[in-house]
């Protein structure tokens, strides 16, 4: 009917007519939307949801019981899960003033870590005014969340969000990293068809690295592309034929992505203050998504990006170029010569090839990159060695000694030693918290992750790898119990074929001992010349074995024992 209406209108009257039937509708939707959401959260306060419908789950029991979408129950049960947590968020979305869907996604952002949940709470110093509307103050960072929700597209909420976590992150990120290099793993397998299969798990780094590779050299397919029943070629064909030309032009072509020719790079974006650890409130940004300045500091060492650096008062580009920051190709060569033995943390073994140049003191700090001012490490330790309490002092070409201080970063004294300045008794070179960690249960991972290093988001993944690795140690040590036990209890041949067999040692004499009632365990093995141990004559087991055994038949033959070891009937 409405629809009949609208026909013969100009198209300016007839969209007019559309919005309004549409705005009408979703604010109906968002409406029912937001009563449902109150009968559930008061459900969920009742325990009605395990009491009379048997759920524990609440999308469960909205798909199970009721038509809703899996969207829309989805949204509706993360809210009511944490209603208590975030009353602000769910207020607003009680209220109608936000969508569920916003407020679904702030509160899984807020609820992922203990800081996010911990911080949204957090009151601020003043009231912060919302960035939509002067009149309205927030209290807390929830409350500005919840401005958000009501009056930013999802793209502007994603962003504050992604910008909250990434400052609250620090150096967790670090730690992150650590666990995902520990975690990574490839596996190439030659299937025996001609084909070959290739799986594993990435780092966050090393996944974008080779995703914006396989964008480059394999751009999305145009539309005339397509085959003769118009679909578009698959995109994972694609992606393996442009590993194929990195793997084949890797040492034929000048052009193809090398290690230290930076071909695939990232790119960083952050001002020369907040690079060099001053508040300044603004977030580095690596491919235009938020990251730590801990991960900045430690990205901006080496040619995995390209750091774009700049004056944040006059919007001027510093430029300070890969000389600046990278070692050239004579300087790592010297430094290779240095180092032939590859990374320089005390018993590292991967080879100088994979090593990165550190600056002992960060190039954004003033640090120099020469040869005095570097020392080559792996990726891990390089990592690692951006964490707090770490400290580098180099003693010689290719030579350092590493120090850790406990919940401190380390201080220089006039010696120039980490260890002068500082008037503590904690710190601990690298070789020592090896050693210590080598001596506890959870060295589990080749890296060298200490148990201390295991990031909250990292955790679940590797408690699991942990545990399988401990599983496998357990059948490792059966298995080796067991082939002990048979090399300990086999027959040797060489006493089966001895033409002088030894004499057997004399033994104390064993009485005999009650028994008790059947049944009985097995006798001992007899004991055989040669094997050590004490021996027991025959004449002093007969007794116990008659003894043993009551029932046994009277005419079953008896045995002894000759010099040899063997019985032998009479």
């Amino acid at each position: 009917m409405a629809t009949a209406a609208l026909t013969g209108t100009d198209k300016q009257t007839q969209a007019r007519a559309i919005r309004a039937t549409l705005d009408a509708a979703a604010e109906a939707i968002n409406a029912q939307h937001a009563q449902v959401l109150s009968a559930v959260i008061a459900m969920k306060e009742s325990g009605l949801h395990r009491s009379v419908f048997g759920f524990s789950a609440l999308r469960a029991l909205l798909l199970s019981q009721f038509d809703f979408t899996f969207n829309t129950a989805g949204s509706i049960a993360a809210i009511a899960k944490v209603s208590a947590k975030f009353t602000v968020l769910a207020q607003a979305a009680t209220t109608g003033q936000a969508r569920i869907d916003q407020v679904a996604y702030a509160v899984r952002q807020l609820d992922k870590t203990p800081a996010m949940r911990l911080f949204a709470h957090t009151p601020f110093r003043a009231p912060v005014p919302s960035p939509f509307d002067a009149s309205v103050e927030c209290a807390t960072p929830e409350a500005l969340i919840a401005q958000y929700c009501q009056h930013a597209p999802f793209k502007d909420l994603q962003r504050h969000l992604n910008e909250l976590a990434a400052q609250l992150a620090d150096e967790s990120e670090l730690f992150d990293s650590l666990g995902e290099q520990s975690l990574q793993w490839i596996e190439v397998t030659e299937t025996g068809n001609g084909m070959w299969s290739l799986s594993g798990e990435l780092s966050d780094d090393t996944g974008r690295l080779l995703d914006k590779y396989l964008k480059t050299a394999c751009p999305p397919p145009r539309q005339d592309e397509t085959d003769t029943e118009g679909v578009l070629p698959a995109a994972p064909n694609r992606h393996a034929e442009a590993l194929h030309q990195l793997l084949a032009g890797y040492g034929s072509s000048s052009e193809a992505a090398t290690r230290h020719g930076h071909t695939a790079t990232l790119n960083l974006t952050v001002d020369i203050e907040t690079l060099q650890g001053k508040d300044t409130g603004r977030t580095p940004l690596l491919e235009g998504q938020p990251i730590s300045l801990a991960r900045a500091r430690l990205l901006a060492c080496e040619g995995v990006v390209i750091p774009s650096v700049f004056n944040y008062a006059t919007g001027e580009a510093i430029e300070l170029g890969r000389a600046a920051r990278l070692p050239n190709a004579a300087l790592r060569r010297k430094l290779e010569l240095e180092q032939p033995e590859g990374c320089a943390w005390s018993g590292c073994s991967l080879p100088v090839a994979w090593t990165e140049a550190h600056h002992i003191t960060h190039w954004a700090d003033g640090g120099i990159t020469n040869a005095q001012n570097l020392i080559l490490l792996c990726r891990f330790h390089h990592g690692r060695i951006h964490t707090t309490g770490w400290s580098v002092e180099k003693t010689g070409p290719g030579q350092a000694i590493i120090t850790h201080h406990d919940d401190h970063e380390a201080q220089h004294g006039k010696g120039g030693k980490a260890t002068d300045g500082c008037g503590c008794s904690d710190w601990r070179t690298d070789q020592d918290l090896d050693a210590e960690h080598q001596a506890d249960d959870f060295d589990y991972f080749p890296t060298g992750l200490y148990r201390s290093e295991w990031s909250e988001n990292m955790k679940f993944d590797l408690d699991a790898r942990a545990e399988a690795a401990e599983q496998e140690r357990s059948l490792a040590a059966m298995r080796a119990a067991k082939a002990k036990c048979r090399e300990r209890f086999a027959p040797r041949s060489s006493e089966a074929n001895s033409s002088e067999p030894e004499q057997p040692k004399q033994a104390a004499p064993v009485g005999p001992s009650d028994l008790g009632d059947p049944p009985f365990l097995r006798c001992p093995s007899r004991w055989r010349p040669g094997r050590g141990g004490k021996g027991i004559e025959a004449s002093q087991l007969e007794p116990q074995r008659v003894r043993a055994h009551p029932h046994a038949r009277q005419q079953q033959p008896t045995r002894t024992r000759q010099p040899h070891g063997r019985p032998q009937r009479q």
